[in-house]
Parts: C-alpha cells; structure tokens; sequence
C-alpha cells in the first residue's frame, strides 16, 4: 500500500522537471514578477510520514542564481546538509536581481510578495514542511544578504533565523557618494519613502525588539568594500542591545563557493 506522503511526493517530482543530482525544479506563475520563475528544491534522502521539516530558503543574489551550477542550492548539497540536518533546501527564482522588497512602482518587481505569497506557499502546500516561524531559515549574501535580514526584520512571526554574509550595506551605512546611493535607491526601491520601509538600520531601530531574546540574526562580515558598512550595522545593533552573532573576517571571494556556508548553516540549525 502506498502511503499519502510518498503518493503526493511521487506526484511533485512526476510533474516537476528534474534539474539533475536531485534537484527538483518546479516551473510557477508569479502575478508579482516579469514573468513565470522557477523554484527548486533539493529533499533529504529519507522522508519520514507524518514528520515535518525545516526549510532552508537559500536567497539568490541575481535573477539566474538559482539556475547556476555553482549556485547556493549546489553548495548546501556539496555538503550534504540536506541529509546531515534533515533540512528541505529551497532555491528561488526573480526575474530581475532581487533586493527582496515591492519596488513603489514596478509592479514586475515586487519581489517580496512574490517569496511570501507565491513561493512559500507553493512550498508549504507540496511539502511536509514546518509551518511555523521556526521552520522556516534565510540565508543569503550581498543583495540577498540584505534580503534574509529585511525579510526577518519585516516578518518576526514568519522566519526563526537569518544570516547574511557580505551583504549589501553600501546603500544603507556606507561608504558610497550621496549621488550614488540616491541613484540606487530611486532604481532599486522607487525611491527615498519606500526604501526606508525596507532599510536595516530603521527596521533594526523600529522592529528589532520583535525578536526577542534569542540570537536570531548572524551579520557574517568580510573585508572589503562592504566592510565598513557591516560593522556599522553591528555597532548600532550593540547599541540598541539586539542579541546577534557577528564575526569580522579576512577577505574571501564574493560567491557561494567561497567557504562561507558551514558556519552559517551551523548557526541556523544550533540553539543560540
């Protein structure tokens, strides 16, 4: 007899298309993007009826991050984090590099909704998932840095823990020129009014209390031009006593190949 679990898992990967060394890539309409995206998903080798699951969301830095084969998604699976901590790994997609908030007038890039309207959804509805705010784990870097950090920030009762390495601060603390970073924020958000909705340094001085006592946020620094920014972050999170776990390292390449991703799994998955 075929139990209901393994019946609608066959089900999935029958009308998924399979991207190889398995991963399951799943084609999705999206009314907030340009056009439809793909989601991919990488399960542990053993599903368990009647369990639930931790979801890694692995957060992209660009449009086509989740079709790369040296993409975050293909480095979790290098080390087999999926079977070590029984975690269901997924990779989303944007159609524009994603800053992961509602753009105040390009309705194609809505990028927020789209992950907490289409994609978590989908997952939550075809997959054994944890659906509280403790299944649910961000990690990203650069733009995607910010985004795990803003979607926690902005979404406390949603997501347990983020962690960002080398994320993209230089428009929020700097060092950029004022022409610049006014430059990116008309660009990237729409302009001043709706980039403060999304902007660490206020949501850390707004909503950072929304976390608790727990240490649920892991500002993972590297050297370089991103840096200074970060430190800034941290300083201020010390300041307005939001527990955190912050480490300062020696440069490293800016990808998700570079090492970086041990100690930030570790830290999603431990109790802090």
């Amino acid at each position: 007899m075929i139990r209901p679990l393994t019946l609608i898992l066959f089900i999935i990967r029958a009308l998924s298309v399979h991207a190889g060394d398995d991963v399951v890539r799943h084609p999705i309409a999206s009314p907030y993007q340009y056009d439809s995206t793909t989601i991919r998903v990488l399960l542990p080798d053993k599903i368990v009826p009647g369990e639930t699951y931790q979801v890694l969301y692995i957060l992209p830095p660009g449009e086509m991050d989740s079709r790369s084969q040296k993409g975050g998604l293909h480095e979790v699976m290098k080390y087999d984090y999926q079977n070590k901590y029984n975690l269901i790994c997924v990779a989303p997609e944007f159609t524009s590099k994603p800053w992961y908030c509602n753009h105040a007038s390009d309705m194609g890039r809505q990028d927020e909704s789209h992950f907490l309207k289409t994609v978590i959804p989908f997952i939550d509805d075809h997959y054994p998932t944890l659906k509280t705010s403790e299944g649910r784990l961000l990690m990203g870097f650069s733009k995607s840095g910010w985004g795990a950090f803003s979607l926690l920030l902005r979404n406390p009762e949603m997501f347990h823990k983020a962690v960002g390495w080398d994320s993209g601060i230089r428009v929020d603390t700097g060092p950029i020129s004022e022409e610049e970073r006014m430059q990116r924020i008309d660009s990237l958000f729409g302009g001043e009014e709706n980039f403060e909705k999304y902007r660490l340094t206020t949501l850390l001085k707004q909503r950072g209390d929304q976390l608790g006592d727990q240490t649920r946020l892991f500002y993972y620094n590297t050297e370089g031009k991103r840096g200074p920014g970060g430190a800034e972050i941290h300083k201020l999170m010390v300041e307005l006593e939001i527990p955190h776990l912050y480490l300062y390292e020696p440069h490293r390449k800016h990808s998700w190949d570079s090492g970086w991703i041990p100690a930030a799994v570790r830290f999603l998955v431990d109790d802090y």
